[in-house]
């Protein structure tokens, strides 16, 4: 991996401002950690995983529900996936100027190139090439970088863009990918790629995941199309704050949104 141009910066200027955890944040959280756990969506393999990707999300400036696309829990550490980091970037409004070149070489994807400039007058520019995935011992049978490698090559240059430009608009937080989780040509983890499996004690032996409600699928569903306050709010009015034991109650629920929001 190549520097181009020296790191130039601004000293003094002010870390972008993150989000306090409010009791109410706190109290969503705790309501909403077992939903995600329980319907096992995005990959979620515990309450407390979910709400320390929330709590993340949160101080990041994500919804509490964005959060998920955009983080994962790998080797037990929250992490940006490249195309959330990137996310957090263009939401800030800090970035003045921003380009990405691909380089090819014989006809083949070789190189990428991220240039760019942040508002206080910090720029960078960083290539990656395949040299640096080869050596990095990213190429492998099969893997994105033989499938795909012009976008991966784009979305490692722009993470290491992203670490030195703005880590404090990504919290400082590590990508998923530099702790060794595949990502697609979309800059998403491949979840199959890196989720410890669930084991029964027998290595190897993968244990089934347990049977999904059609009433955890449900309400998740509706956290994915209304805010969260408002689902919890409906919920409170049909089941007194528990989560739904039946697909009626469920339903009660989608009606008071659906009512709402008429």
């Amino acid at each position: 991996m190549s520097n181009d141009t020296a790191l130039t910066t601004v000293q003094g200027a002010p870390l972008a401002p993150r989000r306090t955890l409010t009791p109410d944040i706190w109290r969503m959280v705790q309501e909403i950690a077992p939903v995600m756990h329980k319907s096992r969506l995005f990959g979620v393999m515990s309450q407390e995983q979910a709400i320390a990707i929330m709590l993340k999300g949160w101080e990041l400036g994500l919804s509490l529900t964005a959060s998920f696309e955009f983080i994962a829990v790998i080797k037990g550490r929250p992490t940006l996936v490249p195309r959330g980091a990137l996310a957090l970037a263009i939401q800030s409004n800090e970035l003045e100027a921003f380009e990405v070149k691909d380089v090819e070489k014989d006809g083949q994807p070789w190189a990428c190139t991220v240039s760019g400039k942040r508002r206080n007058g910090m720029a960078y520019t960083v290539t990656y090439t395949m040299d640096d995935a080869r050596r990095a011992g990213l190429v492998k049978p099969g893997s994105g970088w033989e499938t795909y490698p012009a976008n991966m090559l784009r979305w490692r240059a722009i993470g290491f863009w992203l670490d030195v430009v703005m880590p404090d608009i990504i919290g400082g937080m590590k990508r998923a990918d530099e702790f060794g989780a595949m990502v697609d040509a979309n800059g998403d983890v491949v979840e199959a790629t890196w989720r410890p499996d669930d084991t029964n004690g027998a290595e190897g032996q993968t244990q089934a995941l347990p049977a999904q409600s059609q009433a955890a699928v449900s309400l998740n569903d509706l956290l994915a199309q209304y805010e969260p306050s408002a689902v919890m709010e409906a919920l409170r009015q049909v089941t007194g704050g528990r989560m739904p034991s039946s697909e009626a109650e469920v339903q009660q629920i989608a009606e008071r949104l659906e009512g709402g929001a008429a």
